[in-house]
């Protein structure tokens, strides 16, 4: 387990760096970074699933200029990583998928607020840059890159703290407290956090008046059920 821990958790980092500091080449969207939890886990399957739903609640969220927003992207890092953990160590999938799904929620807020610390640390560096007497090309380049590095930090320590604090700790005997017969109720958590993101979907959708374009997917999935029925 300390290896995959390891692995999710650099990951993580990664997932931080593509976010806002670095590359930004779209895997650290749910559904790319989910996915490849999955099968660094070896359970693409439930690690596809969360990050669909993941993708849709945080779709509208846009980490542009200095504007705040919840850092989904290692929310749902942590949400597929201990989903996965701690379903192999208790077969208790309901109960699982909730208490994944709301630590996902929480490390997004929390993850928010890392990002805004982040900002500061930056403008402070940059500051301090303005200042010197004989600035050299090396010192901004290593100004830039201790930057990047300080957010792939924070963004390896907060997937592995997570992790272990909550699929190698807390929920294994969490899990065993919850009566087995609430798990179907549990489960629907799934449920409710898609039509949360199909709302945000319509949202986005409706007010951008590509409305049609709903219609247009609906209609091409009704004739694709057809054909492959």
């Amino acid at each position: 387990m300390w290896l995959e821990i390891l692995a999710v958790s650099l990951w993580g980092g990664l997932v931080a760096l593509d976010t806002t500091a670095a590359l930004q080449i779209l895997v650290s969207h749910p559904l790319v970074s989910c996915s490849v939890v999955g099968l660094i886990l070896g359970n693409f399957p439930l690690g596809f699933m969360i990050g669909i739903v993941l993708e849709l609640v945080w779709l509208n969220e846009i980490p542009v200029g200095a504007a705040p927003f919840a850092e989904g992207n290692i929310g749902a890092t942590v949400a597929a990583s201990v989903a996965i953990m701690t379903v192999e160590q208790t077969a208790r999938s309901g109960a699982v998928l909730f208490l994944s799904l709301m630590i996902g929620v929480l490390v997004s807020v929390i993850g928010g607020r890392l990002v805004i610390f982040v900002r500061y640390v930056n403008s402070n560096l940059y500051h301090k840059l303005i200042n010197v007497q004989s600035l050299s090309t090396r010192r901004i380049v290593r100004t830039h890159y201790s930057g990047i590095f300080f957010s792939f930090i924070l963004g390896f320590l907060l997937t592995m703290t997570s992790v272990l604090l909550f699929a190698k700790i807390m929920f294994p005997p969490l899990i065993h407290v919850i009566p087995e017969r609430l798990d179907p109720a549990l489960g629907l958590v799934m449920a409710t956090f898609l039509g949360a993101g199909c709302g945000v979907l319509f949202y986005m959708f409706f007010k951008q008046k590509k409305w049609w374009l709903i219609g247009l997917g609906v209609l091409g999935g009704v004739f694709s059920g057809f054909l492959i029925s």
